[in-house]
């Protein structure tokens, strides 16, 4: 455990035993009753030396264990009331292994992004509107709502994430004049999840399997729906291994406007050292253009904590560098999401619950704020989880 000896030093004052629980202990020990009966005068003080060898260890471990126990349990007990990060084969990453779940990951991601305005119409939107949050704030600062608007968007992302399931991908019917068609289920914190379709023709280049060469390419044209919303979408999945050498070029891109100007694009980025899969680490880069130019870059990595699984988001926006680490929990059986970082070059902490069709922030400082939360895994026209519903 970090700085133990700082802890130790700092508690010692509480939890050291006084002078009359170290002669009670004596006198458990028998240490007292040996000490009166061996007189000096029949040769006892060398045997009261003798025992006092293995005694005195005995009795300082005993209070060591003591001391321990009296610094680590408040600890414990702070935090019985979350359950553990997720376990590390929870990384959804790992998961995506070829084009079709490279895809799906895409239009799961992608669209929970787009789905995150709370607007759906049969057009494809502006990105400067799709990308808007409509938002019910109480008690919050200025600070905070710019803090959150943002991030707010990604929420439905870092939920799905975080999950426990597995992005579901099923292959259907072909629609809207395409050829192929998907639907993925991106799951959430409350067991439920939101459901994107995905249209498209597959466009084959290249794939090859040659002893330890192996290439794979073929690209995608396509609709991707979310809700009542429409948006035409490319993709490209090209990889080449070699050894212990490996190139890809990977990204799904949504359009948000006729022009073809205005795209949210996602990104696969990894690293891998010789060739073991166990040492390759990925993230996913989203990149949000408008009428070409570049307003906003997030990269999503998960990174792995004493055996347990986290999610470090990173944001970079109008010249600002926004970094906070998710990991999920659980207060008073409820679903929550705790966040540690740093926003506007401050500290930040917060848990997000999520209560009534809303994420409600709660920042460290006792402030708080409530914003729209998209979900549609529900039958009814509302925002929210059935689960909530009076009727």
């Amino acid at each position: 455990m970090k700085n133990i000896k700082k802890m130790l030093k700092e508690q010692a004052c509480g939890v050291l035993p006084d002078g009359h629980v170290k002669e009670n202990i004596k006198r458990e020990l028998g240490l007292a009753e040996t000490e009166r009966s061996l007189a000096p005068a029949h040769g006892g003080e060398i045997a009261a030396k003798d025992r006092r060898k293995w005694l005195i260890p005995l009795i300082a471990g005993a209070l060591a264990a003591a001391l321990l126990l009296g610094i680590l349990l408040p600890l414990f007990l702070r935090k019985s009331g979350s359950v553990p990060n997720l376990p590390l084969d929870n990384n959804k990453f790992a998961e995506i292994t070829d084009a079709d779940s490279f895809y799906a990951y895409g239009a799961a991601s992608v669209g929970a992004l787009l789905a995150a305005s709370g607007t759906a119409s049969e057009q494809a939107l502006p990105a400067a509107k799709a990308l808007s949050v409509n938002m019910s704030n109480a008690n919050a600062a200025p600070s905070d709502d710019a803090r959150i608007d943002v991030l707010n968007r990604y929420m439905s992302l870092v939920e799905g994430l975080l999950s426990e399931g597995a992005i579901d991908a099923e292959n259907v019917t072909g629609a809207y004049g395409y050829e192929f068609g998907m639907t993925v289920t991106l799951g959430n914190l409350l067991g439920g999840g939101a459901v994107y379709s995905l249209y498209y023709d597959k466009i084959y280049r290249s794939g090859k399997q040659e002893g330890e060469e192996r290439e794979e390419s073929y690209a995608i044209r396509g609709l991707l729906v979310t809700g009542d919303a429409q948006y035409p979408v490319e993709g490209n999945y090209e990889t080449e291994t070699e050894w212990d050498e490996a190139e890809s070029e990977l990204y799904f891109k949504a359009f948000t406007d006729d022009t073809n100007l205005s795209y949210i694009e996602v990104e696969q980025e990894y690293e891998s050292e010789g060739g073991d899969e166990a040492e390759t680490e990925r993230e996913y880069v989203y990149s949000v253009y408008e009428r070409g130019a570049l307003i906003e870059r997030t990269i999503a990595e998960y990174e792995q904590e004493d055996g347990s699984l986290e999610l470090l988001l990173t944001i970079e926006r109008e010249g600002l560098r926004e970094t906070l680490q998710f990991r999920s929990g659980r207060e008073s059986g409820e679903s929550v999401l705790y966040a540690d970082g740093t926003i506007d070059g401050e500290r930040v902490r917060f848990t997000v619950y999520i209560r009534e069709g809303l994420y409600h922030y709660v920042f460290d400082d006792g402030s708080y704020s409530d914003h729209d939360r998209y979900d549609d895994d529900d039958n009814d026209d509302d925002d929210d989880d059935d689960r909530f519903d009076d009727d």
